[in-house]
């Protein structure tokens, strides 16, 4: 018998899940919103204040995997209703920290909840959904983790300037307890499965360095420049510690990742799809806002609500790919989806100063339907490769590789723009007080700079669709 026949109510069910999923997402963006208000509140310097969203995404990229193996081990019951209790614990602690340490501390302790639920969220899916409402099940629950991200700068303001930057933290406390009582009640007890070896607690010291590492200088790189000391040797403990866990990974005799699954074509194509659609979207959300102020003079509000347009458009063609899956398979929509994001980057690649309402709408449109369309098949595909007993391993990678797909977009497309911009002035032969003193000239050098860097989203946008032309549906198709 399925474990699926075991759950009594999967609507409700489900709703625990997108509940899990949504606040772990709002979570890593909410607070970037009250940064300013943080930086008075505790008298620390601007650069300081980072470390209360980016202690947050080390703690939660790096131990996403761990979680996702010990859910395999102990089920997804006693992790989610685990995770949901130091979720909501951190956050009480975050909205009464004293000290500006303490909150730190203490959104450390909520990134540890928040990645006990964001690494078991798609596995509960798989293990737990009816398989004619698996699909649907993937493209809402999917939606729901990118509307959190979308979300969270939006009710980030409303909470801080309404009330007050405590109320970021507290709104988390009654929905984590509702949805602790329903994880309870809906949850279905897992036999716990009989374990082959001792936990890889190497594999697990090694993922994290690696990827605490990764993230820091990836953070940092700016602030401190890609060159210096301690980027440089951040990014050579990545290195070390990513060498260090593919060893130890082929010597464990029950591993935090099985490498073995990425000899299959099918699962390796659609994981780097995962993290390249990721990385293009996250890029172009982080150099819009600059566009549409520094370019088209937009007030941050109206620039807000164009930004709202990919967010419900994200959610539309997650819910539709989820509809469509059964009947053409992920191959199609997903290159389908590629097509569709490609034409999004081309579209922003010739945005300038006069640019129309119409257009800019059109592309935004297209560019939050063509990454929900592709998530929801993708996810569903990835996690219909991975055997049964491996769906907490398969599903905390996913979600890791999402979260270093965003830092790494933020990254790459605010380089491409700066060098881009640097290159084009000089090409021109522009200095820094021609372009101050002529704000046309300069709108029109800027604009020409994040085309290139939109330009190459459609680069990666090309190389998904190679990737989804290539990638065979799984067989079990029909099973999900």
């Amino acid at each position: 018998m399925n474990i699926s026949d075991n759950v009594k109510n999967p609507k409700l069910l489900l709703f625990a899940i997108a509940i899990a999923s949504f606040m772990s997402s709002l979570d890593s963006c909410i607070v970037n919103i009250a940064l300013p208000t943080l930086s008075v509140a505790f008298d620390v310097s601007t650069g300081l204040v980072s470390w209360v969203v980016t202690i947050y995404l080390l703690v939660l990229t790096s131990s996403l995997m761990i979680f996702g193996k010990l859910s395999d081990r102990i089920g997804f019951r006693r992790i989610f209703l685990v995770g949901f209790l130091v979720f909501v614990l951190g956050s009480l602690f975050c909205a009464i920290s004293p000290t500006f340490i303490m909150l730190v501390i203490s959104r450390a302790i909520q990134a540890v909840g928040g990645a006990m639920l964001g690494a078991i969220s798609m596995a509960m899916v798989s293990a737990f959904m009816p398989p004619k409402l698996r699909a649907k099940a993937f493209g809402f629950v999917v939606t729901v983790a990118s509307l959190g991200v979308a979300a969270g700068p939006f009710f980030g303001g409303i909470l801080t300037e309404i009330l007050s930057w405590h109320w970021i933290f507290l709104i988390n406390i009654p929905v984590g307890i509702i949805a602790c009582v329903l994880g309870a009640a809906v949850i279905p007890s897992m036999p716990t499965r009989e374990n082959t070896g001792s936990f890889d607690k190497l594999g697990a010291i090694y993922l994290s360095l690696a990827l605490a590492a990764l993230i820091f200088g990836l953070n940092f790189g700016s602030s401190y420049g890609f060159t210096s000391i301690p980027i440089l040797a951040a990014f050579a403990l990545s290195f070390g510690g990513i060498l260090l866990f593919i060893r130890q990974e082929g010597r464990a005799p029950d591993p935090l990742l099985d490498l073995s699954l990425y000899r299959g074509r099918a699962f390796l194509f659609a994981n780097i799809g995962t993290l390249l659609v990721t990385l293009a979207y996250t890029g172009s959300e982080f150099l819009l806002p600059f566009f549409f102020e520094y370019v088209q003079g937009m007030s941050t509000m109206t620039a807000g609500l164009y930004l709202t347009v990919p967010s419900v458009t994200l959610m539309v063609g997650g819910m539709l790919s989820g509809s469509l899956y059964h009947r053409y398979g992920p191959r199609k929509i997903c290159v389908v989806a590629s097509a569709v994001y490609i034409m999004a980057f081309l579209l922003l690649a010739t945005f300038g100063v006069g640019t129309s309402s119409l257009v800019i709408i059109l592309a935004l449109a297209l560019l939050g339907f063509g990454i929900g369309f592709y998530y929801s098949a993708n996810t569903s595909e990835i996690m219909s490769l991975a055997p049964r007993e491996k769906q907490g391993m398969v599903s905390s990678l996913t979600n890791t590789e999402r979260n270093a797909g965003a830092t790494l977009g933020i990254v790459i497309f605010e380089l491409v723009f700066i060098h881009s911009l640097i290159t084009i002035s000089d090409l021109g032969g522009l200095t820094e007080g021609v372009l101050v003193n002529q704000p046309e000239l300069l709108s029109e050098v800027m604009s020409s700079a994040f085309d290139i860097a939109f330009f190459g989203g459609a680069i990666v946008a090309a190389i998904v669709l190679i990737l989804s032309l290539f990638t065979p549906d799984p067989e079990n198709l029909m099973g999900l």
